[in-house]
């Protein structure tokens, strides 16, 4: 399953990443970071954000209070995933307090971080656990860069989302 993710995922322009260990996982995170920082509270990357400060990065939270007059100007949205699907091939993210939606839009550039044991094979069995669990207030699902031809049929990125994202794997 792993396999058709990440054939599927890159197939879609993303950029995938691992699968790794979380303190390979961390170390990718904070070298590929850069600029203001938007981190989610669901990163399943323990120590992420004081990482990231330790680099010298300035960290935006969503427990700050000028999140939403500064995540604009964030180069980088960090965010965990709930699940991903290996076939057709998508990450979804769930949206809560700590993991606002914004932090995957906003930013040019998305970095997601999945942990391997949460890919199920297909829609229905995402579906299944996310029915089985409490459901989010939104479930963002993801399959590549934000794209459009809307304009002269010239395929455009980074128009209604990001322009990468980027996928990293922690086993």
């Amino acid at each position: 399953m792993i396999d058709a993710l990440i054939a599927g995922l890159r197939a879609n322009s993303c950029t995938v990443r691992g699968p790794m260990s979380a303190d390979d996982a961390r170390a990718t995170i904070v070298g590929r970071a850069s600029g203001l920082v938007a981190c989610n509270e669901d990163v399943p990357v323990p120590g992420i954000v004081d990482a990231l400060r330790g680099r010298g990065l300035d960290v935006l939270t969503p427990d700050d209070p000028r999140w939403t007059e500064r995540l604009a100007g964030a180069a980088v949205g960090i965010t965990g995933a709930r699940l991903a699907v290996a076939q057709p091939s998508a990450i979804a993210l769930a949206a809560a307090p700590g993991s606002p939606r914004a932090t995957s839009l906003v930013p040019p550039v998305h970095v997601c971080v999945l942990r391997t044991s949460e890919v199920v094979a297909a829609f229905a069995d995402a579906m299944e656990d996310i029915a089985a669990g409490e459901l989010p207030s939104a479930l963002s699902w993801i399959g590549g860069p934000s794209r459009t031809a809307d304009l002269e049929m010239i395929t455009t990125l980074g128009v209604h989302g990001p322009r990468a994202v980027e996928v990293v794997l922690v086993s």
